[in-house]
C-alpha cells in the first residue's frame, strides 16, 4: 500500500513539497486542460507518480455518465475520457478514474459546483444501461491499455449531493440519481476491470444506521473486488447515512463526529490490501495535508 495525496489546479506544487508525497490523484478538469502544464512538468521532473481523477460536463450542462440511456450522453461521454486518457499518456500519468454514474440523467454545473438530477420520475431500465456501460468500457479498456494507462472505474454512492461545494448541506437535498450498485461491480471485477474503490461512497449504496450492518457490507464488498482494486479513495461519513457521502477525513477531528468508518474499523478494512500494490488517496472536504500524513502512519501501524 502507498499512502498518497490529492491535489488540484491551485496550490498544488506547494503542497506536493510541503508534504514530499511520492503519489498523487490530480483532481483533473478537462476544459481546463492548461491549467495543470506547470504541475504536470513538476511531477515528471521530480518523478512524482500520479493519475487524473477525470471531470468534465457533457455539453457544457450534464454530469459525463456512460450508464444512462441516451447514446449521444455516453457516446460524448467517452470521447471526454478517451481525451483525459491522451493527456495521461502524453504526460506519463499511471491512471484515469472515472465514475460509470447514474442510471439518470444529471445537469452539473462544475464552476457552482451544483447537481441537479432530471427525469426522477422517468422508469430505469437497468439491464440494458449496464449493457450499454460494458460496451464503453471494453473501449475504454483497450484504448486505455494501447495509451499505457490504467482506467481505473470508481465505486459511487446510491444518490448525489445537491451542491459538493458545500457537501455538508447539500447531502442532505440528496438528487435521486440512481448511481451504479456496487453489485454490478462485482460482476466487472469478473470481467477484469480495475476498480477504484471510494469508501464513503460504497456506503452510500447501503442505506442503514446500522453500523454492523454498514461494516459488514463494506468489508464483503472490499473483498469480492479486491482482486481489482488497485486505487482506494479514502474518506469517512457523517450521520445520517442517507446514500450519499460527506468527504470526512481520517483525523482525530473527524472521529470525534462519530463517523463512519471509526479507526480501527478503518485499519482492518485497510489491512485487507497489505499485500496489494494499491494507491490509498485521501479525499477530505479540508485539511488535505493533515490527512496525508495520518494516513501514512496509519498504513506505518498496518506494517509494524
Amino acid at each position: 500500500m502507498k499512502a498518497g495525496i490529492k491535489v488540484g489546479p491551485k496550490d498544488a506544487i506547494e503542497v506536493l513539497d510541503k508534504t514530499g508525497a511520492r503519489y498523487c490523484e490530480i483532481w483533473f478538469r478537462l476544459d481546463w486542460e492548461d491549467k495543470y502544464t506547470s504541475l504536470f512538468k513538476y511531477l515528471n521532473k521530480n518523478k512524482v507518480n500520479f493519475g487524473l481523477h477525470f471531470w468534465a460536463m457533457v455539453d457544457n450542462k450534464y454530469f459525463p455518465n456512460l450508464l444512462y440511456l441516451d447514446e449521444n450522453i455516453a457516446k460524448k461521454t467517452y470521447g471526454l475520457i478517451k481525451k483525459t486518457i491522451d493527456i495521461a499518456s502524453k504526460w506519463k500519468a499511471k491512471y484515469v478514474n472515472f465514475h460509470p454514474e447514474s442510471y439518470r440523467l444529471n445537469l452539473l454545473d462544475l464552476d457552482k459546483s451544483k447537481i441537479k438530477t432530471l427525469n426522477t420520475d422517468e422508469p430505469v431500465h437497468k439491464k440494458k444501461s449496464f449493457r450499454q456501460l460494458l460496451f464503453y468500457l471494453a473501449k475504454i479498456k483497450k484504448y486505455a491499455e494501447k495509451k499505457k494507462v490504467v482506467p481505473f472505474l470508481e465505486t459511487v454512492p446510491k444518490f448525489m449531493p445537491s451542491d459538493f461545494g458545500n457537501i455538508r448541506t447539500g447531502r442532505i437535498k440528496l438528487q435521486k440519481s440512481e448511481g451504479l450498485e456496487t453489485e454490478r461491480f462485482f460482476e466487472l471485477t469478473k470481467l477484469g476491470y480495475p476498480i477504484c474503490f471510494d469508501i464513503g461512497h460504497t456506503l452510500g449504496q447501503y442505506i442503514t444506521d446500522d453500523r454492523k450492518k454498514l461494516f459488514d457490507y463494506l468489508i464483503k464488498s472490499a473483498k469480492k473486488m479486491l482482486p481489482n482494486i488497485g486505487l482506494i479513495h479514502v474518506t469517512t461519513n457523517v450521520p445520517p447515512f442517507n446514500s450519499t457521502d460527506s468527504h470526512n477525513g481520517v483525523l482525530e477531528g473527524d472521529f470525534k463526529k462519530d463517523v463512519m468508518l471509526d479507526k480501527k474499523q478503518l485499519i482492518q478494512l485497510l489491512t485487507l490490501f497489505k499485500d496489494k500494490d494499491v494507491w490509498l488517496i485521501p479525499e477530505p472536504h479540508e485539511k488535505m495535508v493533515e490527512n496525508h500524513f495520518v494516513l501514512k502512519e496509519i498504513v506505518d501501524t498496518i506494517y509494524a
